[in-house]
């Protein structure tokens, strides 16, 4: 009997808590092109942390698209973080197959931080997520060549926390570009 009811409180305490951080993670609708947000912090300041952050990742953990995710969502603080987000980037690394062909998972963490951060909820005008991800492509581009897994780590030289570092640092740049009030002394 207490055992049944053990469970029957735990899975309420465990339904609320869900339902908690849904409610939570909901309220973030995107940002538009016409949001901007006051940040706390130099611009620069905050570009660092993600480079940083994202190379600290991928050096202890590994997984460069859920360390770029993690990077950005620490760094970036007018984006809530969501695990959810963090959760779905788990196996998109190493071009998300076993032979590197496709997009490197460090590319595809930054459109999937870029998505949540100014992506729609329904159907709609994607032109702002598209244009600040060709922002991201065009750096990948000019660096590695390609945002092919395979090329970028031969590009690289497979130093992977290098390139979730340089993905996290281009994404920061373009997203305060887009939504940071910044101060004179705060522009990119």
């Amino acid at each position: 009997m207490l055992h049944w009811a053990g469970m029957l409180i735990l899975g309420g305490f465990a339904a609320r808590t869900a339902q908690s951080e849904q409610k939570n993670e909901a309220t973030f609708a995107g940002l538009t092109e016409k949001d901007h947000v006051d940040i706390d912090k130099p611009c620069a300041d905050i570009i660092q942390m993600a480079y940083q952050l994202g190379h600290d990742y991928e050096s202890r953990h590994g997984g460069c698209c859920r360390c770029t995710v993690a990077a950005l969502q620490k760094a970036i603080g007018f984006v809530p973080g969501d695990r959810g987000l963090f959760r779905a980037a788990s196996c998109l690394d190493g071009g998300a197959t076993p032979n590197g062909i496709q997009n490197c998972g460090a590319f595809t963490g930054a459109g999937m931080f870029i998505g949540w951060t100014c992506g729609l909820e329904t159907f709609g005008n994607t032109g702002l997520s598209h244009r600040l991800m060709r922002e991201v492509f065009q750096r990948f581009q000019q660096e590695y060549g390609s945002v092919l897994c395979k090329d970028v780590r031969e590009r690289a030289g497979r130093d992977c926390p290098e390139v979730v570092g340089r993905a996290a640092r281009w994404t920061a740049e373009v997203l305060l570009r887009q939504f940071a009030k910044a101060g004179p002394e705060q522009h990119l």
